[in-house]
C-alpha cells in the first residue's frame, strides 16, 4: 500500500507539500499539484481518514441520509448532492434508514463513529428534535434537512414545494368534473406529506366538493404499499382519478388498477414526478409533475459547504417550485375524452365462501384479477371459524367454492367436497411445500382440496429487549444463563418470569389467548408436541422425519383406546401451568387477535401465534429492526392452514376448478404475499426480491420440515374421528386445571376417560 512519502518521492516535493495539497491546507502551485495528482492517481494512494484524525485535522467526509434509492425522487436528490461535491475535497458515505427510526439511529450512529463533518438528511423521525439538538447542532455541527422538518430544530432546510402542486392537481380534476378523487400520501408527522394532505383538504373546499376521510390514504413510501391499498380499496370503492405524492407509489397503484383489470384510462392516476428529458413517458402515470430534485440535493450541499466554510453562519431554507403544473396539466389530454363507466358484473356468479380472516381479506381483493382473465363473475361471503364449518357439513349454505381447515377434511371429502383427482394433471403440485398438497388436500389417496394458506405458529420477541445490554447482564446474574430467543419451554418460562416479575422495561413476558377453544387447543397442542406427548395411542411425529402414508400413521391403536394420561402429557401441562401463571391475567379474555395487540403495544416481550394474525398489523420490512421470528420453543410448531375445495353441490364444476387453479398461480401467490398474507407455493418464499422486502420469509420456509399438522385421525376401521370435538375435550379438561387449579393428574385422566367415551360412540 502506497504511503505520502511514496507520492511524494514519486513527485519530487516534499512530504509537507504532499499534505496541504491533500488537506488543501496551504496553497500549492498549478504545476506541482498536477505533479501531486499524477502520483497518487498512479500509486492508488488513499489518504488514512483515522491518520487526519489522530493529527488532529478536521475530517473530510460527509454524511448523506436517505430513506432509499427505490423512489427515481431521491436517486436526483443524491445526483444533484454527488454533482455539488464532485470538485471539492470531501468524500460522500451514503446510508438508507428504509423509514424506520431504528434504521435512521444506527446510521446516525455510524456517522458519529466515522466523524462525518456535515449530515443531509431527510429525515422519518418528526420529532426527534431532542436527538438531532444533543447530538449535532447543539455543538455547532452543520446540518441539511431536505423535504421533511425535524420540528423545532435550528437546521438548514431545502424542499421542493409539492403543497401547491397537490392543490392545482386536486382542483384541476374537481373542475373537471371528477368527484371522487382520492390521495396516496405518506406518513403522517412527515411535514411534506402533511402539507399535502392540507393542500388536497383545501383544493375540496375551495370547490365546495365533499371530502371523506377514506378518500385520503397513507401509506409507507414503496411500491408494495401503494399496491397492497389500491387492491384493498378497489374491493369497495372505484375512484374517478388518483393523486399520488410519489412516482414510485404511483407504480404501487397502478400495479393494482392494471391487476384487477383497469387502465389509467379508465382511472387516471396522477402523480408528483421528477424532471426528465422524457417527461411525457418516463412514467406510466396519466400525468406527473417535475419536481426539481437534483436542484434541491444540489442546494442542500450548497447550504452545507457553506456552513462547513463558515459555521457562524445563519441557517437558512430554501423553497424549490415544480415545473410542470396548470398549463401542462390542462394541454395532457387527460379530460379530452369521456370517462368510461364502470362494468357491469354479469348474472350468473360462482359462489365462494372465505373464511372471515385479516389475511384472507385482503385476498378477496385480487379475485377481480380472476373475473377479468376469466369473464367469471364472483359473489363472496365471509363467516367466522365455527360458523363456516356448521354451514358446510349442513349443506345449507349454497355455494361452489369454499374454504376449509385441514383437519375438517377427513368429514367432508366425498360427502360436501367434490372428488377431482382426475383433473389434478391440470394443476402444477410441484410448486406446493413438500408433502403439502397430502396434507392439505388428500384423504385416502383421493384429492378434494388445493393448499391455500400457509401458517406455521412462529415466536415473535421484542429485538430492542433481548439486546438491551443492562437487561441482558441482568438475567445473566439472576439466571447464570444468556437472555436469548428461548429454544425450549422451560428457558421460555424463564424469560417469561424474568420480563413479568424482575424488570420494568415491560409489564408481561407472554401473553396466552385462551378466550374460546379455537385459540386454546393450538396454545395445548404445540405444547403436547414439544414434550412428545401421545395424544390419541400415536406419537406425534415431523413431517420430514417421517414419510408412511397419513392413513396408516394417524390411527389410533389396535384396542381402540386413547393413550393421553402418559408422563408426557404431565410435564406439558406442568409447564404450561407455569406459562398461566406468567402471562398477562386476561387470558380468558385474550383471543389470537388481541394477544398480537399487547405485543404490538409493547405490553409483552414474547408472543406464540400463526403469522397470519399480524397481518395489516404491522409492516414485516419495517418492524424486522425491532421485532424478531424465531422457531417456537420445544421446536414443533403446530401446521395451520387452509385449501379451496369444490362443492359437491354445484353446478359449475368447471368454473370452480378455473378459480383453484387461478389459486395455483406463482403471480398471484407473490401478491398475496406482499398484501401480508401466507401461501402454500414454495418459491414465492425463496424469490430474492421477496426477501429483501420481507426477511422473515426464509424462516417460514425454513420452519416446514419442523410442523407439526393437525392430522387427519381415523378409527381403526377407516372412519374419521372429529376433530373438533377432541378439541372440545382437550380444553374442558385444560381450563379446569390449567387456569381453575383442579388437579393435573386427575384432569389429564378425567380428558382420557372422556375420549374412551367419544370413540366409543
Amino acid at each position: 500500500m502506497a504511503t505520502i512519502r511514496d507520492v511524494a518521492q514519486k513527485a519530487g516535493v516534499s512530504v509537507a507539500t504532499v499534505s496541504n495539497y491533500l488537506n488543501a491546507s496551504k496553497p500549492v502551485s498549478r504545476a506541482v499539484s498536477e505533479r501531486i495528482k499524477q502520483a497518487v492517481e498512479e500509486l492508488h494512494y488513499t489518504p488514512s481518514t483515522a491518520a487526519k484524525n489522530l493529527r488532529g485535522q478536521k475530517n473530510h467526509e460527509i454524511g448523506i441520509l436517505l430513506p432509499n434509492l427505490d423512489d427515481p425522487y431521491y436517486v436526483q436528490i443524491f445526483q444533484g448532492i454527488e454533482k455539488a461535491f464532485s470538485n471539492s475535497d470531501y468524500f460522500l458515505n451514503i446510508a438508507f434508514s428504509d423509514d424506520a427510526p431504528e434504521l435512521e439511529r444506527a446510521a446516525l450512529e455510524g456517522f458519529s463513529s466515522k466523524q462525518v463533518c456535515g449530515l443531509i438528511l431527510v429525515s422519518c423521525q418528526p420529532d426527534a428534535w431532542k436527538y438531532y439538538y444533543d447530538r449535532f447542532t447543539s455543538r455547532g455541527f452543520p446540518i441539511v434537512m431536505i423535504d421533511r422538518r425535524i420540528k423545532s430544530l435550528d437546521a438548514n432546510f431545502v424542499s421542493v414545494d409539492s403543497e401547491t402542486s397537490v392543490r392545482q392537481l386536486a382542483s384541476a380534476l374537481l373542475q373537471q368534473g371528477f368527484r371522487s378523487v382520492f390521495l396516496f400520501c405518506g406518513a403522517e408527522g412527515f411535514t411534506c406529506e402533511d402539507g399535502c394532505v392540507a393542500a388536497f383538504r383545501g383544493a375540496h373546499a375551495q370547490s365546495g366538493e365533499a371530502l371523506s376521510a377514506e378518500q385520503i390514504i397513507r401509506s409507507p413510501m414503496s411500491k408494495e404499499a401503494a399496491f397492497s391499498r389500491t387492491v384493498s380499496l378497489l374491493r369497495t370503492q372505484r375512484p374517478d382519478a388518483i393523486i399520488t405524492t410519489s412516482s414510485l407509489l404511483a407504480t404501487g397503484v397502478i400495479e393494482g388498477l392494471h391487476l384487477l383489470g383497469f387502465t389509467t384510462d379508465e382511472i387516471p392516476v396522477l402523480t408528483l414526478g421528477e424532471e426528465h428529458w422524457n417527461r411525457y413517458t418516463q412514467t406510466f402515470a396519466s400525468f406527473s409533475t417535475s419536481r426539481p430534485a437534483i436542484k434541491a440535493g444540489d442546494m442542500a450541499a450548497r447550504l452545507l459547504l457553506g456552513q462547513l466554510v463558515s459555521p457562524l453562519r445563519d441557517t437558512e431554507q430554501a423553497i424549490l417550485h415544480d415545473n410542470a403544473l396548470q398549463n401542462n396539466l390542462l394541454r395532457s389530454g387527460l379530460f379530452t375524452h369521456s370517462r368510461p363507466q364502470p362494468r357491469c358484473a354479469g348474472s350468473d356468479k360462482l359462489r365462494i365462501m372465505l373464511l372471515d380472516n385479516p389475511s384472507v381479506h385482503l385476498f378477496q381483493g385480487l379475485i377481480r384479477n380472476f373475473e377479468q382473465l376469466t369473464g367469471i363473475q364472483t359473489e363472496i361471503r365471509f363467516l367466522p371459524h365455527h360458523a363456516i364449518f356448521d354451514e358446510i357439513r349442513t349443506g345449507t349454505a349454497h355455494y361452489d367454492v369454499t374454504m376449509f381447515d385441514i383437519p375438517w377434511l377427513p368429514l367432508l371429502a366425498g360427502s360436501v367436497l367434490d372428488d377431482f383427482t382426475n383433473e389434478l394433471d391440470s394443476f402444477d403440485t410441484s410448486q406446493f411445500f413438500p408433502n403439502c398438497f397430502q396434507h392439505f388436500g388428500a384423504f385416502r389417496g383421493r384429492i378434494y382440496g388445493i393448499p391455500f394458506m400457509y401458517a406455521p405458529q412462529m415466536l415473535y420477541y421484542r429485538k430492542d429487549l433481548f439486546a438491551d445490554s443492562a437487561l441482558r447482564a441482568e438475567f445473566e446474574r439472576e439466571t447464570g444463563a444468556s437472555l436469548r430467543p428461548p429454544t425450549t419451554l422451560k428457558e421460555y418460562n424463564a424469560v417469561a418470569a424474568f420480563f413479568t416479575r424482575n424488570t420494568d422495561a415491560v409489564d408481561y413476558g407472554v401473553s396466552v389467548a385462551a378466550a374460546y377453544n379455537e385459540c386454546f387447543a393450538p396454545e395445548l397442542y404445540f405444547r403436547l408436541h414439544a414434550f412428545q406427548s401421545q395424544i390419541l395411542g400415536v406419537l406425534v411425529v415431523g413431517i420430514q422425519a417421517q414419510h408412511t402414508p397419513l392413513h396408516l400413521v394417524h390411527n389410533i391403536g389396535d384396542d381402540g383406546r386413547p393413550a393421553f394420561d402418559n408422563p408426557q402429557t404431565l410435564k406439558a401441562y406442568i409447564n404450561f401451568r407455569r406459562t398461566i401463571h406468567l402471562a398477562k391475567p386476561d387470558y380468558l379474555q385474550a383471543t389470537d387477535v388481541s394477544i398480537v395487540d399487547d405485543f404490538l403495544r409493547g405490553d409483552t416481550a414474547m408472543l406464540i401465534t400463526y403469522p397470519s394474525f399480524l397481518t395489516n398489523s404491522t409492516d414485516l420490512r419495517r418492524s424486522s429492526t425491532s421485532i424478531g421470528c424465531s422457531l417456537v420453543p420445544g421446536r414443533r410448531p403446530l401446521l395451520g392452514g387452509w385449501s379451496f375445495g369444490v362443492s359437491c353441490q354445484s353446478a359449475q364444476r368447471e368454473q370452480a376448478l378455473a378459480f383453484l387453479r387461478w389459486t395455483c398461480d406463482e403471480g398471484i401467490s407473490n401478491y398475496f404475499t406482499i398484501m401480508g398474507g401466507q401461501t402454500a407455493i414454495s418459491n414465492t418464499y425463496t424469490n430474492d426480491e421477496m426477501v429483501k422486502l420481507y426477511p422473515w420469509l426464509p424462516l417460514y420456509f425454513k420452519t416446514y420440515p419442523n410442523t407439526q399438522p393437525q392430522y387427519q385421525l381415523s378409527f381403526p376401521d377407516g372412519r374419521p374421528i372429529p376433530s373438533k370435538q377432541i378439541d372440545d375435550v382437550l380444553c374442558k379438561w385444560a381450563y379446569k386445571c390449567l387456569i381453575y387449579n383442579m388437579d393435573i393428574s386427575a384432569a389429564i385422566a378425567a380428558t382420557n376417560q372422556e375420549l374412551t367415551e367419544l370413540l366409543s360412540q
